[in-house]
């Protein structure tokens, strides 16, 4: 017998869209680091690209977000 798949829940399938989302937000804000690094070599616009990449993996990708709510979900 064949195994049917179980449809993907519409909660679980936006999880992976927004973890697409930050990926592609993370791709772009490294190329735009890249261009700013061979051109121009500024420092503080590095620093403070380099902390907006940071949010997004500490609150997307390590989950501390949910650190702080209420609602258990482990």
């Amino acid at each position: 017998m064949s195994e049917r798949k179980k449809p993907v829940a519409k909660a679980q399938t936006s999880v992976y869209r927004t973890g697409y989302v930050v990926a592609i937000i993370l791709a772009v804000v490294t190329i735009v680091e890249f261009y700013i690094a061979t051109h121009f070599n500024n420092f503080a616009i590095m620093m403070l690209l380099g902390l907006l990449k940071a949010y997004f993996v500490v609150n997307y990708f390590m989950h501390v977000k949910s650190l702080w709510s209420e609602e258990e979900s482990h």
